[in-house]
């Protein structure tokens, strides 16, 4: 049996442990929130839609309206784009051509009811969103108007930002990157991985509390 010599050691090392036990709890916590996600993806086509957007509205605090416009395969943005989970992030990956013709960071007047889609989810959203730029590893032609893969990834990203701000999105949500060709998500040996690495991803961060 322990015995604590000075006043107070005793409540000190129950606070010790109290802090712990809550620690465990918050990364418990975490583990099933990542579990049910994993659950969702490699479940049943029937099962996962309606379990991936419980997971989602509980861990990132959306509701069942924004859930709709991303989740929905008649009405939401899944119509044009892909939309993956993470722990910390749910992305909506736009993939080539859907934005922009080849070489140009310019939005297709076309992209625009694609992109307005977002706006009225990110409007009711406290995240944070931040936007990236990807491309194959093939280099520009001389009538690209840019010197590398990388500016050119760059200038699509602030594109789309830039859009999101003129439609009223608050600048400080907003964020925007390039990665070029340096983040691949398919081998850029074939016509169509290079086309799934000409890609812009619109990232909702998890919004901590």
């Amino acid at each position: 049996m322990r015995f604590y010599e000075r006043e107070g050691e005793l409540e000190d090392e129950l606070n010790r442990g109290a802090l712990w036990a809550i620690t465990y709890g918050d990364l418990m916590s975490y583990l099933m929130i990542f579990f049910m996600i994993l659950f969702a993806f490699y479940s049943t086509k029937d099962i996962t839609p309606q379990f991936m957007k419980k997971a989602v509205e509980e861990e990132f605090g959306l509701d069942t309206k924004i859930t709709k416009k991303l989740f929905d395969p008649k009405e939401g943005i899944q119509q044009i784009a892909q939309v993956e989970i993470s722990a910390n992030k749910i992305t909506i990956n736009f993939s080539d051509p859907i934005l922009f013709e080849p070489g140009s960071d310019r939005l297709k007047p076309s992209s625009s009811r694609h992109l307005k889609m977002l706006v009225e989810v990110f409007n009711q959203l406290p995240n944070p969103v931040q936007i990236e730029g990807h491309t194959d590893n093939r280099p520009l032609g001389k009538r690209a108007g840019f010197k590398s893969n990388w500016e050119l990834s760059a200038a699509r990203a602030f594109s789309v930002l830039k859009y999101f701000l003129e439609q009223g999105i608050a600048p400080e949500k907003l964020s925007a990157v390039g990665y070029g060709e340096f983040k691949p998500v398919k081998s850029n040996e074939t016509p169509e991985g290079r086309s799934s690495n000409r890609r812009i991803e619109v990232n909702i961060i998890r919004h901590e509390i």
